[in-house]
């Protein structure tokens, strides 16, 4: 794409670069990695964050992670309650993985489940839409893939062993957020990396200058991965990573105070393990990678004045094994995935439990037919089922004991108008059965006995065009979800379609040290033929017309500015008795200095909802369902030293 040019792109200007080509890539500059949005071969688009990115921005959550991408959306106000939005569908919608490792089941509809650290983030990319069979299982609404760092990527060359340390300052929280890493390569094949990092945040204030009750935190992270190259055709991966979080929070987190919405000390940790194997000789025919993992998610809440302690547990052990033959016009993926999900929930006495596997095998391949036209197609089939222990209450002799499979084809047709000018067209379709419930409704719902699996069907068309220094993309997409599993009471059952059409454009230009980059995402999702809204838990909401744009400016090589603005149209299209929810403009800037020429110190100021904005975001809960709003001007100072 830009390989080998002189176009620069920030870190953080560069969130929503739409692709050239039909493959994802990554451009190298000299001053960072650029962040990529690319459309594959199956016309969905990537948004791909890196570690730069995370750095600039001094990325503390979900939010921070999201902010420059029109297509995602992150609610929930607060880090323990946020969740991941993409096109409008909930991340329960999505396949979720950390380093290959899937992050299965939901712990509550009232709070989010994806705990991360970005610290220990090296990449991100979310493909929207069900797409390529690699994607994994149960892809209905796209995929969310987390990479952690490579202690061979940090060290320099020539280097043996390295460490760095960061601490950030946040004054709307009097919070702090300190990491430690160190680094090395133990012998000429084995290289480890290992991180322990505290964040501490009083609860924030809102644009209002309110205080946002029991949101603050006190949580740790620990991370540790060793690589060995075995051969000089086989590496070994092993990584542990390790966050908890221990505070005072509503018992549902996303909601503000009210009854019903009592503080509760609660305890919450993620553990996951994973083994990663390459055998990758030179060979067109075999390039193996095979990755085993296990996670074990935990929430424990403490003396609930009703029902005491309870405490609920998802662990998951799984594996992807596969192999890519690139022939010469042909590049073939194959392989199987396998998981076990065992969830349980304890209280009053009594423990209730799930165990859910699914177990599939896919190919996908990519021709390249002429110089100018690119085919592509694959296929997965993925057999679930699901073992429900019985519930309190149940008049049953035993608990729903279902199973179901399904195929989930897709074909694309990439066409090179000329080199700077591609048109993509694809079709995919994404099977998910039976799977494990929401954590803290395993005592009392349970599945219905016909409950079958869902459907996705998604049609996607890009254009992409690139120019001196710049490019334009836009999409088209019409989106079906059928057979929607949704919660009726007590018992989980199809419920109905879910439709979800919508177009993306994103640009970008660089004049000298200036970048501009610019995305626009509609995307209106309906339910049975009502807007999504704020009850759609585990499912989606509606959010209005989304605009970001960014600038970045180098005014020299150790110096370094950037804006971005996020701008939402007032939501209008809701369902009847709903109030709109009104649209807001957020900006954020950041300055990078590194103040000693050869020295790896860098100073990091940046400030978040600059104008003291008082707004809730629209993928968080409305002001009728009590949701609170978000933080009001935040300034963070950053100091990064590496040694």
């Amino acid at each position: 794409m830009f390989q080998g040019s002189s176009f620069k792109i920030s870190p953080l200007s560069a969130a929503v670069i739409a692709a050239l080509f039909s493959q994802s890539a990554i451009a190298n500059t000299d001053d960072h990695e650029t962040i990529v949005v690319t459309g594959n071969t199956q016309a969905a688009p990537e948004v791909f964050v890196d570690s730069d990115q995370l750095d600039a921005i001094q990325a503390n959550d979900l939010n921070d992670i999201f902010r420059s991408s029109a297509e995602v959306s992150v609610g929930g106000s607060t880090d323990y309650a946020q969740k991941v939005y993409v096109r409008g569908l909930e991340d329960t919608m999505l396949n979720v993985t950390i380093d290959g490792a899937v992050q299965s089941g939901s712990l509550f509809h009232h709070q989010g489940s994806l705990f991360v650290e970005p610290e220990l983030l090296e990449q991100i990319e979310v493909s929207a839409g069900a797409g390529r069979a690699t994607d994994g299982a149960g892809a209905l609404g796209g995929a969310i893939r987390m990479k952690t760092k490579d202690p061979r990527a940090l060290l320099a060359e020539g280097e043996k062993f390295g460490g760095r340390v960061k601490t950030v300052f946040n004054d709307n929280t009097d919070g702090f957020k300190t990491t430690a890493s160190g680094y090395g390569a133990i012998t000429d094949s084995v290289s480890v990396l290992a991180s322990l990092g505290y964040n501490d945040q009083d609860d924030y204030k809102d644009g209002n200058g309110n205080k946002a009750e029991h949101t603050g935190f006190r949580n740790g992270s620990g991370f540790a991965k060793i690589v060995g190259e075995l051969t000089d055709d086989q590496t070994l991966i092993v990584s542990y990573e390790r966050k908890e979080d221990k505070a005072t929070r509503y018992a549902r987190p996303h909601m503000g105070d009210f009854s019903r919405n009592y503080p509760l000390e609660q305890e919450t940790y993620r553990d996951t393990a994973t083994l990663n194997y390459v055998l990758a000789p030179n060979s067109k025919w075999l390039n193996l990678d095979t990755t085993f993992y296990y996670t074990d998610l935990e929430l424990e809440r403490l003396n609930d004045p009703r029902w005491g302690t309870y405490v609920g547990n998802t662990e998951t052990v799984g594996g992807d094994i596969r192999n890519t033959s690139a022939l010469e016009k042909l590049t073939l993926i194959y392989g199987t995935d396998f998981r076990q999900d065992t969830s349980t929930f304890s209280g009053s006495g009594q423990t209730f439990e799930d165990e859910g596997d699914q177990f599939g095998v896919y190919v996908q391949g990519d021709y390249n037919a002429t110089e100018s036209l690119v085919l592509s197609a694959g296929a997965r089939y993925d057999r679930y089922s699901l073992d429900e222990g019985l519930r309190d209450g149940d008049t049953r002799s035993e608990g729903t004991d279902i199973s179901d499979n399904g195929f989930s084809p897709n074909a694309a047709v990439t066409y090179y108008i000329t080199k700077d000018l591609n048109v993509v067209l694809g079709y995919a379709e994404a099977f998910r059965g039976p799977q494990v419930g929401e954590l803290w409704l395993l005592d009392y719902v349970y599945s219905s006995e016909d409950r079958k699996g869902e459907t996705a069907k998604n049609t996607e068309f890009t254009v992409n065009w690139s120019f001196d220094n710049g490019y334009v993309s836009a999409q088209v997409f019409d989106s079906e979800i059928e057979d929607v599993v949704d919660r009726d009471s007590t018992v989980y059952e199809n419920s109905g379609t879910l439709d979800n059409k919508g177009f993306n454009i994103t640009a970008a230009y660089q004049l000298d040290s200036l970048t501009a980059t610019i995305g626009f995402s509609r995307a209106q999702p309906e339910f049975n033929g009502e807007p999504l809204n704020d009850g759609s838990m585990n499912i989606g909401t509606s959010i209005g017309d989304t605009l970001v744009t960014s600038l970045s400016y180098y005014a020299n090589e150790n110096l370094e500015f950037g804006w971005t603005g996020r701008f939402v149209d007032r939501l209008t299209d809701v369902p009847e008795g709903t109030e709109e929810k009104p649209g807001y403009g957020v900006h954020d800037i950041y300055a990078q200095w590194m103040p000693i020429s050869g020295e790896d110190l860098t100073l990091t100021a940046s400030v978040k909802n600059v104008f003291d904005k008082a707004y809730r975001d629209q993928s968080s809960l409305s002001e009728d369902y009590n949701g609170p709003l978000e933080a009001s001007r935040n300034i963070r100072l950053g100091l990064n030293w590496g040694f």
